[in-house]
């Protein structure tokens, strides 16, 4: 009479985690607004005009080999 008992609570089981997992594939239905794709603008960047080196202090022009670099900041500073 266990062993009845035993192998009916296991059937049941394992019925109800049947049901169980069954019930977890559910999807849930989406609103429209949470499903749209949202646009993505991507900014050009703008050309800036850079002073030119014999304009600016010696201090704000740095040079790496070829490279000549102005740095906007400590031209600005020296302007003032």
């Amino acid at each position: 009479m266990i062993k009845i008992n035993r192998r009916a609570v296991v059937i049941l089981l394992t019925g109800l985690s049947c049901v169980i997992i069954a019930g977890c594939g559910k999807k849930k239905e989406l609103d429209a607004a949470s499903s749209k794709v949202l646009p993505i603008t991507v900014a050009a960047p703008s050309n800036t005009p850079t002073p030119s080196v014999e304009q600016v202090d010696s201090a704000a022009v740095t040079t790496n080999g070829n490279l000549t670099m102005v740095n906007e900041y400590l031209a600005g500073e020296n302007e003032e």
